[in-house]
């Protein structure tokens, strides 16, 4: 699937999706914006995709909101609406079944921050630059910076990150715990797409159920999800994908 500023390439049970919207920087735009937030919720809601990856050409992961929506030209009816549909996508990539990794070369800042984090595994290139840079022009995060930041950093480090709107290096970002990983440029596409090849051999309800209860797990407490996990585990071994792995390892 093809549209201007947004691709899809379907790899078995892996979808490869990137903005290419190079002469802005990948930045979230109509043209960008409106093509992800469909043609992802169609890929979420696919039951033969098990792995969603997200990445950006030209060089660049994602700048944020094209500036020429805010600032002097903006129309807040067309930023809400657009703002709206980017919520609800990075709530399904967040919460929603599919694992999803984003691959980040060049600057992922902003919005594109947000859009870098709400996947679960987070890898980038030693070319990769993070910036919640809101406060520079005096504004507040949005497209879950808040609670991304937080979720992998911690309340203390979320906010040195969010107050200062310092640009932040790959090492550096490594070093903190905001991402998972760090590739050389020329690596990264072939790296990411073997890690997502190899997760999508897993069973998808199995990947699925992991993922929800990880998510789940920071919210309640540990007897909670000791009973989740009692409730849950007896069902997934009485599946066809449980005994065919079975099969597999044992004979």
């Amino acid at each position: 699937m093809t549209e201007k500023g947004f691709e899809v390439q379907r790899i078995g049970a892996v979808a490869r999706c990137s903005m290419n919207y190079p002469e802005k920087m990948n930045a979230l735009s109509p043209e960008t914006g409106e093509p992800m937030v469909e043609q992802v919720q169609e890929l979420i809601a696919d039951d033969t995709v098990s792995v969603i990856i997200l990445r950006g050409e030209g060089g660049n992961f994602c700048t944020g909101s094209d500036l020429a929506l805010i600032g002097d030209n903006l129309d807040p009816a067309t930023l809400c609406k657009l703002m709206r549909r980017m919520n609800a996508l990075l709530f399904d990539l967040h919460q929603g079944p599919k694992i999803v990794i984003t691959e980040v070369d060049g600057y992922a800042l902003g919005g594109g921050l947000g859009l870098a984090l709400a996947s679960d595994i987070t890898i980038a290139t030693e070319q990769a630059k993070f910036c919640c840079g809101f406060i520079r022009i005096g504004a507040v995060p949005d497209m879950g910076v808040t609670y991304f930041l937080t979720e992998r950093l911690g309340m203390v480090k979320a906010k040195e990150v969010a107050l200062t709107g310092d640009i932040i290096d790959a090492r550096q970002a490594l070093g903190m715990g905001l991402i998972n990983r760090v590739v050389p440029q020329d690596a990264i596409s072939e790296d990411v797409l073997q890690l997502a090849t190899r997760l999508a051999k897993a069973p998808p309800e199995a990947l699925a159920l992991t993922k929800r209860n990880l998510n789940r797990s920071r919210h309640i407490d540990l007897q909670t999800t000791l009973d989740l996990e009692a409730h849950m585990q007896p069902l997934m071994l009485l599946s066809e994908d449980h005994k065919a792995a079975i099969k597999k390892l044992f004979g």
